[in-house]
């Protein structure tokens, strides 16, 4: 079906917003850019108002402009609050055109706690994954992970106060756009389940690894130094990134914890499996990376473990 041409101009828009906006980041901000910024996005409210989807957020993007003029001792902080305060309108209209269809990037800035989150939660999977003794046991505790969480999905679904609260206190880690999307940290236990499923603690170690390590180093050096643009928001040094570290990653986790691979083997499943990944990474559209990017791991290495074990 022919994407409609009046939400092709609009996504357009949103995407230039998107792009503006991904420059007001922890890890990227400079104060000088201030002047700029503004005036890029006083001529972007102009813009979106004339489009009549997109009234309510050249509204909300006019509303927040205004309290950026209120001083504060720390330009930093009060960018960063105008992007945080302007990110409920922004996912709303982009979850209008994704409905179409039309993908637009949801905003990710850098958050270091989730960083610190997702290392974690990897590290604690891979202890499990090395402490259980059976692959049965395995997938029976990967699968009480993931209920749990589908559980929690399906209760915040249909009790607005569930979704409140659990919102709330994964506010620290939470993006914005997982209040009415299905977060992350369900589709990874979803991910984890599959891998079980496979009884090789060598591929669910691997393709752990490389998610817990890989995704968020990528998305800090894509923010920090990403210029090669590619495709659905990443660039070319963040996935660069991602390749290099899940290899390296990977590797050593296998030399640590399974010296039975060999290093030829071990470097050849950690390259298959980092470069399967990174290209999951890269591709995810629709699909949420925390489920593509170790199920496509775990496959790059179960390829080279077949070809070189």
């Amino acid at each position: 079906m022919t994407p409609d041409p009046i939400a092709v101009a609009d996504r357009a828009l949103v995407l230039k917003l998107h792009g503006v906006l991904s420059e007001i980041d922890p890890v990227r901000w400079k104060d000088d850019a201030a002047g700029s910024l503004k005036v890029r996005l006083n001529a972007l409210q102009g813009d979106l108002e004339k489009r009549e989807r997109l009234v309510d957020l050249a509204g909300a993007l006019k509303m927040n402009l205004a309290h950026l003029e209120q001083p504060t001792p720390d330009v930093k902080t009060r960018w960063l609050t105008f992007k945080k305060s302007l990110q409920p309108a922004y996912e709303k209209i982009a979850a209008s055109l994704r409905a179409e269809k039309i993908h637009v990037p949801t905003l990710r800035p850098t958050n270091w706690a989730r960083s610190a989150f997702h290392v974690a939660g990897a590290a604690f999977a891979i202890v499990l994954i090395e402490v259980i003794p059976t692959p049965t046991m395995l997938t029976y505790a990967a699968l009480i992970y993931a209920v749990t969480f589908w559980c929690m999905e399906i209760g915040r679904r249909y009790v607005p106060a569930v979704n409140k609260i659990l919102m709330a206190f994964f506010k620290p880690i939470a993006h914005a756009h997982e209040a009415t999307r299905i977060n992350s940290s369900t589709w990874y236990a979803t991910a984890l389940v599959a891998l079980t499923l496979t009884r090789s603690p060598v591929l669910c170690v691997v393709a752990v690894g490389i998610l817990g390590v890989g995704d968020p180093l990528a998305a800090l050096v894509g923010r920090r130094f990403g210029r090669i643009k590619l495709m659905h928001g990443r660039s070319l040094e963040g996935t660069l990134t991602f390749f290099i570290s899940g290899l390296l990653v990977a590797f050593g986790l296998l030399r640590m914890l399974h010296g039975e691979v060999g290093v030829g083997a071990a470097l050849a499943i950690s390259a298959a499996a980092a470069l399967f990944g990174a290209l999951a990474e890269l591709l995810s559209l629709r699909i949420d990376d925390n489920l593509s990017v170790p199920l496509a791991a775990g496959l790059g290495g179960a390829l080279a473990m077949v070809a070189f074990t």
